[in-house]
């Protein structure tokens, strides 16, 4: 019998962006963030490029993907704030995720707290993401230079038990325990409205992105979504070597 063959990634865990903000694990609590708005394009690129991208312990996706995700919201402990990320998809096992290869935050008390509690690594930005009457648009500004200016158009409603989106969870690299690991985002969503439309760009800085290889030629598709976040405590960590089928998958230790 022949048995299908597994695709790993090959890239050198050294050239991975490794947050130094220590990650504290004593907040055990819930954070909920209400009428967020998460704005998501997805886009194909080559498998050659993800594969270089993405640690050995973890499989490209089929397609090769990337993801391009803005978060705004409020909330009492930080005020409002604008989050942004792109990632590359992935699966630890059988469960999609998103390696992360760069973020930008407008709000430094948020950046802090995405990057103590999930070891995010955002460059303090000019982030915006707004919704009009025909389209939706998210743009990055870095060191006063624009290098993401994101829309999507022809959107449509989604309702019913079509009206929520899968967001696979983001890794990001961090030191834990003097060891370098990836920590999983933990969120679940309660959605309020979402439209779906046809992503385009002006701007699309792929250095700046995170692997020049990038590219938004191949859009795949787009959303808005209003939508209550729950940001729950971390809860797993994966190895950059041993994938999640040979145990690089484990539950974080707490005190």
């Amino acid at each position: 019998m022949r048995y299908p063959e597994l695709l790993y990634g090959s890239g050198d865990p050294r050239t991975i962006p490794v947050s130094k903000t220590p990650l504290d694990l004593s907040d055990g609590s819930n954070i909920t963030i209400e009428n967020a708005e998460i704005f998501y394009t997805l886009y194909e690129l080559k498998m050659s490029i993800a594969e270089a991208i993405l640690p050995a312990s973890l499989h490209p996706s089929i397609p090769a993907l990337f993801s391009v995700t803005f978060v705004s919201g409020e909330h009492e402990t930080t005020g409002s704030f604008n989050l942004a990320y792109i990632g590359i998809a992935c699966r630890t096992g059988i469960k999609p995720r998103h390696l992360i290869t760069k973020s930008f935050c407008d709000n430094e008390v948020a950046l802090k707290l995405f990057a103590t509690r999930y070891g995010f690594n955002p460059s303090l930005a000019e982030v915006s993401c707004r919704e009009t009457y025909d389209r939706v648009n998210g743009r990055i500004c870095h060191e006063d230079r624009i290098v993401a200016d994101i829309s999507i158009g022809n959107c449509i409603p989604l309702v019913g038990s079509g009206g929520v989106v899968k967001y696979s969870p983001a890794l990001n690299a961090c030191e834990l325990n003097n060891q370098t690991k990836l920590i999983q985002f933990e969120a679940n969503y309660e959605f309020k409205t979402v439209i779906r439309g046809e992503p385009s760009d002006q701007v699309f800085d792929s250095n700046e992105l995170g692997h020049e290889g990038l590219s938004t030629h191949y859009p795949v598709a787009g959303t808005h979504a209003v939508a209550d976040i729950n940001l729950l405590p971390a809860r797993f960590q994966v190895d950059l070597v041993n994938p999640a089928e040979t145990g690089g998958a484990t539950k974080i230790t707490r005190a």
